[in-house]
């Protein structure tokens, strides 16, 4: 039968064993949150160099110049009247 003390470091060995798991979780966590914060931070620092008026995708021009309506992504309807040197321009949802 084995003493106390051998006992003793045995449950000590195993206790320390069963702790290096979670411990090594945390720093694999605590490694995934920092590069979030790097990643979040990085795109905060994208967000605020953009100017605000601009479009989020890329736009091309009529070739022809001549247009009635557009409808955009979100379905809005841009109507565009003409009359002599004015531009009247009217949006509504489809």
């Amino acid at each position: 039968m084995p003493s106390l003390y051998d006992r003793t470091m045995k449950l000590e060995e195993t206790l320390a064993q069963f702790m290096q798991v979670p411990m090594s979780n945390q720093k694999s966590i605590e490694s995934a949150i920092k590069n979030l914060q790097v990643q979040v931070g990085q795109l905060a620092k994208q967000l605020a160099e953009r100017p605000s008026n601009s479009f989020t995708s890329n736009t091309e021009k009529n070739p022809k110049e001549d247009y009635k309506a557009m409808i955009t992504r979100s379905r809005m309807v841009i109507q565009v009247e003409e009359s002599r040197d004015d531009h009247k321009v009217e949006g509504f949802k489809q």
